[in-house]
């Protein structure tokens, strides 16, 4: 057994908006019901776990029905989708505080493929179409989590690194 840290006891199981400096992507693992206590009273909540934080994310109504509006009320659809948590500041009674917002990234969007009329060996047009184009992303400043999203520079790359018989 390791060294036993007095610090790994001040951790908390959930996340909180100090532990976040700025927005993270996050893939849900499982969500599950737990009673917390608040104020002296027990309350059931959902807590969305992850597959690259070991902490839970606690879910109040706007956070709950954020994730809700986006993939549906029956939380077993919510598993293997990815939500943005990010630090912000809320009104609580009257006094700001630091609070934790989800929001849903936009679904990838392809566009339409050029078609294109070539003739055939017996003389007949043929219509051709092409594969559907995905919009490429604008390169993000922020880091790229290889575990939930692929490198764009390297998808850009593999892409345009194709042969053309000329």
């Amino acid at each position: 057994m390791g060294p036993l840290f007095a610090s790994d006891f001040d951790k908390s199981k959930y996340l909180r908006a100090e532990d976040l400096k700025q927005e993270k992507k996050f893939r849900i693992k499982a969500v599950t019901a737990e009673v917390l206590e608040k104020d002296g009273k027990a309350e059931k909540k959902l807590v969305c776990w992850f597959t690259n934080d070991e902490r839970g994310l606690v879910l109040n109504k706007t956070n709950n029905r954020t994730i809700r509006a986006a993939y549906g009320d029956d939380t077993a659809n919510w598993i293997g989708k990815i939500i943005v948590v990010f630090p912000t500041m809320t009104d609580v009674r009257g006094k700001m505080t630091p609070a934790l917002r989800v929001r849903i990234l936009p679904p990838k969007q392809t566009t339409a493929a050029p078609q294109r009329t070539v003739t055939a060996g017996n003389g007949a047009a043929v219509s051709l179409a092409a594969a559907p184009v995905v919009a490429a992303a604008p390169l993000a400043t922020a880091a790229v989590d290889p575990e939930l999203e692929p490198d764009p520079v390297k998808l850009i790359r593999e892409e345009l690194d194709d042969d053309i018989p000329y």
